[in-house]
């Protein structure tokens, strides 16, 4: 029977937000599965989390971009520092020239993406701007590149078009997707919004949920073998006895006569 006890299933089985599903779904279930593969093998050890939080207080006013910035260098020394400070360097600027309103009555506002039995995908703003007289959804996101297909920026578009779109109060909203990879060693803004991309159709949409169910039902053994196979004891080199070592003669030779 699979062993499927390892704290990394625990892990998951939580989907994780909107951008970072769509980076592991393909039109083809081997592509998916392979990739889901490697997302469990290689979970992101760099965290914008601490970065998010600036950037919203930035925008709420609760802190202006210099505390921004002194409060990212401040963060505990962790694989995500260099990354959190440099993108949070650059949301800085890009706010400054964007000059958000936003509104704190929206700060913690989320919503979900339904992808199965008692599967869900978090789908949560950075913050909820307020613009000539409509809400605005804005997500920002840390990442150094945007390594999606169009197919995967469509499937991005259809989840949020669905999980928020779909909602009385944001109905006719724009949207705004903001990235900010790195592009010749400097983070430069590369903003999407609704519109933007094709939407899946009802039908295309049903398939990939299908094809990433699938794909994840068949990445878990896969997972655990190899699991299994990490866990195993290296191989430790055999001793010998003492006593059944080979003794070397020291004694000189005799005198020639």
């Amino acid at each position: 029977m699979t062993d499927y006890s390892d704290p990394l299933f625990r892990k998951l089985d939580r989907i994780p937000g909107a951008p970072n599903f769509v980076r592991y779904n393909f039109e083809e279930l081997i592509k998916t599965t392979k990739a889901y593969v490697q997302f469990a093998k290689g979970m992101p050890t760099v965290s914008y989390a601490a970065g998010i939080t600036l950037v919203k207080d930035l925008v709420l006013g609760i802190i202006d971009a210099e505390q921004a910035r002194k409060a990212a260098q401040r963060l505990k020394e962790s694989p995500s520092k260099k990354a959190v400070i440099e993108f949070v360097k650059a949301f800085c600027l890009y706010a400054e020239s964007r000059q958000y309103r936003a509104t704190p009555s929206y700060s913690d506002f989320s919503a979900f993406f339904p992808i199965g039995r008692d599967l869900f995908i978090p789908v949560k703003p950075t913050l909820v701007a307020r613009e000539d007289g409509q809400l605005k959804p804005v997500f920002a996101f840390g990442w150094k590149s945007v390594p999606l297909t169009t197919y995967q920026r469509r499937l991005l578009m259809t989840i949020l078009e669905d999980a928020i779109f779909s909602l009385t109060d944001f109905e006719s909203s724009d949207a705004e997707i903001v990235f900010l990879p790195e592009v010749n060693g400097v983070r430069t803004p590369e903003v999407w919004h609704r519109g933007d991309y094709e939407l899946l159709s009802p039908v295309e949409l049903r398939n990939q949920l299908e094809v990433f169910l699938s794909a994840r039902e068949a990445a878990y053994p896969i997972i655990a073998d190899w699991l299994k196979t990490k866990r195993k004891p290296a191989p430790v080199a055999p001793t010998v006895d003492e006593a059944e070592q080979p003794r070397l003669d020291l004694r000189l030779p005799p005198p020639a006569e």
